[in-house]
């Protein structure tokens, strides 16, 4: 007589194999997710940095022109025109022209309180006319890491 041998196959996932996924997939995010917060933060700081840099260019373009600093009023109504100015959806340009020594003019690039940005360490970025870079986290205490 012939008996047939059945042979099972599991077919699909245990619940125990289902939840060692779930667990290597939750980990691999509670590292990820913290490190491209990190990465984009620090990205969009580098573009603050730029419109900064560019606006101390424009200034100094503007002063060939009118043979003075500009303020933060000049700063929409300017001629040269100013493209920096509405640069970043995540920082406020401003310009304080004190008109004497290094500090002729300080440009700032400051976090909006409600953007994506807040929670950065580097709250403020200065420059002034001699090219001093600064940079503020919380309460203006002086950050040593927010510009490269």
């Amino acid at each position: 007589m012939n008996t047939m041998k059945y042979s099972y196959f599991q077919k699909g996932l245990t619940l125990i194999e289902l939840l060692v996924v779930v667990a290597i997939i939750s980990i691999i995010s509670a590292i990820s997710i913290p490190a491209y917060t990190s990465h984009i933060e620090s990205t969009r700081r580098i573009e603050a940095q730029a419109g900064v840099m560019e606006l101390q260019l424009w200034a100094e373009q503007y002063f060939t022109q009118h043979r003075s600093y500009p303020s933060s009023s000049n700063l929409s109504t300017g001629s040269p025109s100013c493209s920096a100015c509405t640069l970043s959806k995540h920082y406020t340009f401003s310009i304080a022209n004190s008109g004497t020594g290094q500090d002729r003019f300080v440009i700032a690039a400051t976090v909006k309180p409600s953007g994506a940005q807040k929670n950065d360490s580097c709250q403020k970025l200065t420059i002034n006319a001699a090219g001093v870079k600064k940079g503020y986290g919380t309460g203006d205490s002086v950050n040593l890491d927010c510009w490269p």
